[in-house]
């Protein structure tokens, strides 16, 4: 048995406030802070972070980010502070760094045009950086004409630490963040009316859409709308014989059943990040799109 207290953030170091920590369940531990989101950590690996050198920083900005997205916690074990977090292709470089936190700035703010404050000694996390990388990585945007800021003022927790006031994004920004976005012709399909001739069929296509884009967003929401597409697709298996190569339709269905949407067993591969199912469900969506109108154009 580990014999150990838990009264901090083994990621960024911070206290745990009362109410954070949830209770202690086996060998794991889960708390969820407003600076990390939601953590689960295994004894063993929550020990090794506060007595060792890990990538804290990087795991606690994935933390974060799995947190805003609506997505389940990832569990860190004694494998993932050390290789395992590196399968998620987190940002390594300051570039990449600068890029991730115009995305995420761009979505809790940009969108609606809000204008907001930037607390290095609390925010650093969204930046997968130590707090001050992320001051001179918001002193990089800033330069870069992707967010302005009227002043900002030195803060006492860390050296280099400040408080950026009201910040904004730029269309510089806006326009860099929405490169992470889907490109056309797939970003289009979003609001192109897609017709099969079914009203029904074209009523579960909508839910679906909905479903997918609807806000906040969530894996549970997302797998469901692939899975509504999937059906849809499933009876006309056979025609789309008719209009492409019976291999590219034996190949994309095996790709897309090979992904854990519909199926339960130990071949499927498992998700655990939205742009597996967001892949998913731009595949699914084009194809019944393409086939429907390739079909329309016969009658």
């Amino acid at each position: 048995m580990i014999d150990i207290t838990i009264d901090k953030c083994a990621l960024i170091g911070y206290n745990l406030k009362e109410g954070e920590l949830k209770p202690t369940q086996g060998m794991t531990i889960e708390y969820e802070t407003e600076y990390v989101g939601k953590v689960k950590i295994t004894l063993a690996a929550y020990k090794e972070l506060l007595e060792g050198q890990f990538e804290r920083y990087i795991i606690a900005g994935i933390c974060k980010h799995r947190t805003v997205n609506g997505l389940d916690p990832v569990l860190i074990d004694s494998h993932f502070i050390r290789e395992g977090f590196k399968t998620l292709n987190p940002p390594m470089e300051f570039d990449e760094k600068c890029f991730e936190l115009i995305k995420i700035l761009y979505q809790l703010y940009g969108k609606e045009n809000r204008e907001f404050q930037i607390n290095t000694e609390q925010q650093f996390p969204l930046s997968y950086s130590s707090p001050e990388e992320f001051t001179r990585i918001v002193d990089q945007l800033s330069t870069n004409h992707n967010i302005t800021f009227s002043n900002k003022h030195r803060t006492a927790r860390f050296e280099g630490s400040y408080l950026f006031m009201s910040v904004k994004m730029t269309n510089s920004g806006k326009r860099e963040a929405k490169k992470a976005l889907p490109k056309f012709p797939l970003f289009g399909l979003v609001n192109q009316n897609i017709t099969t001739g079914n009203t029904d069929t074209d009523e579960k296509i909508n839910h679906a859409r909905e479903l997918f884009f609807s806000e906040p967003h969530s894996m549970d929401k997302m797998r469901s709308a692939c899975e509504t597409l999937s059906y849809i697709l499933e009876p006309f298996r056979s025609d789309l014989n008719n209009y492409f190569a019976s291999k590219d339709v034996s190949d994309f269905f095996l790709i897309v059943n090979k992904f854990d949407i519909r199926h339960n067993k130990e071949t499927t591969m498992n998700i655990s990040e939205p742009d597996q199912l967001e892949w998913i469900f731009y595949s699914l969506l084009n194809t019944i799109n393409t086939y429907s109108k390739l079909k329309q154009k016969e009658k």
